[in-house]
């Protein structure tokens, strides 16, 4: 059985209900397990459908799976507030008479993290006996290291780690994924995949949309915890880990956790914070980060963080790590850039463009590889060629959306796509100091790829953003 709580949400009908019904139709679960979904509000099940607008967020369904779809959900109003665990164990146990389900429980928590201890409690009288319980819990778990700590030993007094699945859906997409198999798949990249052939590495998330709705959220958020501490940081530690004893998910985890622990703790100057200002693009203006609905005039909350990181391992010593990610840019992406040193012989003349690989995570998804050759002619001069892997051309436009993958591997058990307590321990340390010591945003024009002070980072250390 699948349960839901806060499925009325905006992540129930964009991303887990389509999500289940493609897991529907690979065959991945079945039309006799049951999906409930529980809020606040008083709906029938007919008007809970209405609510997901299926023919929207499942554009291409196919009629009579769709029809076995809908008969599997169960709208149940439960509030957290008034609600027991004995109101929800006569649900839960309603339901599995009626399908004749297994024991087996999978909580979703699409919920605010400050209800996440709550809900735990409740589900401590009705965590299986005979089968398994496994929970999710959405970001962000806590705001610092102590919440966060706080939030792991309630949730830890009711559940065991490995009943706890912390969601970053980063890891989920394809070609987060992929990066494992570019590094520890290929020989031809991995003997190169350290500090003697690579002069720096560059993460970005670029978004071109403002806070929009969720200003109230945002603002006691920032860039800093909504994306650093999660995303970028994932993003890192695949880049960077060590080889991991096995492709298994806690080996993987394991080598991940290290990235984080041995990064060297910023300073000031590693640090560039930023606010959007008003701007313009095309025939559109755009509002300042001030003048959004829900955020106070007064407001110093960053939407923009570039950063300087080193990873003291003898594998990284010295290599830059630049990382960034903002609001109301001029595009929306998300890559990581791997720049290679630049070499050439005496004689050869080149045109000083470095070897590089490119992930491209969103959009046009796909990795590509920048090398050098030779001109034709007498000149002997080089010229910078690619060759690009375009992940749905090869593979097709229906590969798994990255909830899809993460409620696959709950489903399975597997932890691979899921951040380990220790992990989150060690990022929420790092990003303590960060904000310790970070200086206070500057304004740059909505519309614009972000702050000048951003570019200045790099040219401190003769390098550009790419």
């Amino acid at each position: 059985m699948i349960v839901i709580f806060g499925s009325t949400g905006d992540l129930t009908k964009r991303k887990l209900i389509p999500a289940l019904y493609r897991l529907l139709e690979r065959g991945k679960i079945s039309a006799q397990t049951p999906i409930v979904c529980l809020g606040r509000s008083e709906l029938s099940d007919d008007q809970f459908i209405d609510h997901l607008q299926l023919d929207r967020f499942i554009p291409d369904s196919k009629s009579e799976l769709l029809a076995d779809f809908i008969q599997t959900i169960n709208y149940r109003c439960f509030d957290l507030e008034s609600g027991t665990a004995t109101d929800l164990q006569n649900s839960i146990n309603n339901i599995k008479e009626k399908y004749g389900c297994s024991e087996n429980l999978l909580f979703y928590l699409a919920l605010p993290t400050t209800v996440f201890s709550s809900v735990a409690m409740l589900l401590q009288p009705i965590v299986a006996e005979d089968g398994w319980t496994r929970v999710v819990f959405e970001k962000p778990f806590g705001v610092d290291l102590a919440s966060a700590t706080r939030l792991n030993e309630d949730i830890g007094s009711v559940l065991a780690e490995d009943q706890i699945y912390r969601v970053d859906h980063y890891l989920g997409k394809e070609l987060v994924q992929n990066i494992l198999y570019l590094r520890f798949a290929n020989e031809i990249f991995s003997c190169a995949w350290n500090k003697n052939a690579i002069d720096n590495i560059q993460i970005t998330v670029s978004e071109s949309l403002g806070v929009e709705e969720r200003a109230g959220y945002y603002d006691k958020s920032g860039a800093v915890r909504d994306m650093l501490q999660n995303h970028l940081l994932q993003l890192l530690s695949l880049t960077a880990m060590e080889p991991p004893l096995s492709g298994h998910g806690n080996a993987i985890r394991n080598e991940a956790v290290k990235v984080i622990e041995c990064l060297r703790p910023p300073e000031p100057g590693d640090v560039v914070l930023g606010q959007y200002g008003r701007g313009q693009s095309g025939a559109e203006d755009y509002l300042s980060y001030h003048q959004e609905e829900g955020v106070e005039s007064d407001s110093t909350t960053e939407t923009y963080v570039a950063l300087r990181a080193y990873i003291d391992t003898e594998r990284w010593r010295g290599v830059p790590f630049y990382l960034r990610t903002g609001k109301r840019l001029d595009k929306r992406y998300a890559k990581i850039k791997i720049v290679f040193k630049h070499f050439m012989l005496d004689g050869l003349e080149s045109n000083d463009k470095a070897n590089t690989i490119t992930i491209r995570i969103q959009p046009d998804e796909g990795i590509a590889l920048a090398f050098n050759v030779r001109k034709p002619g007498e000149s002997h001069q080089s010229e910078s060629v690619l060759m690009d892997f375009c992940h749905h051309c090869h593979f097709g436009p229906n590969t798994p959306e990255a909830y899809e993958a993460i409620m696959s591997s709950v489903i399975k058990g597997d932890p691979l796509l899921f951040t380990r307590w220790d992990w989150l321990q060690a990022s929420w340390r790092f990003i303590d100091r960060l904000k310790r010591v970070a200086p206070q945003p500057v304004v740059y024009s909505s519309g614009t790829a972000g702050p000048q002070e951003a570019d200045q980072l790099l040219e401190q250390d003769a390098k550009v953003w790419l």
